[in-house]
């Protein structure tokens, strides 16, 4: 059971540093760089949308299939 644990938390981080990046890719307190055109900018926050998004499933299922 310690390892799932242990499995949950680093979704949990997971969640959370992509939470984190999503906010500033919104609010332009970060942007792609010279390297990528800024019209990469909103399908990189779809992908992290949906990277959120199988995160919060994965818990969910976890925390019904598993008591923590």
């Amino acid at each position: 059971m310690a390892e799932i644990k242990h499995l949950i938390e680093e979704w949990i981080e997971m969640r959370g540093t992509l939470q984190r990046q999503l906010k500033m890719l919104e609010s332009g307190e970060i942007r792609m760089g010279t390297a990528i055109s800024d019209g990469a900018t909103p399908a990189t926050i779809v992908q992290i949308k949906r990277w959120i998004d199988e995160l919060n499933a994965l818990l969910k299922e976890f925390s019904r299939t598993h008591a923590l």
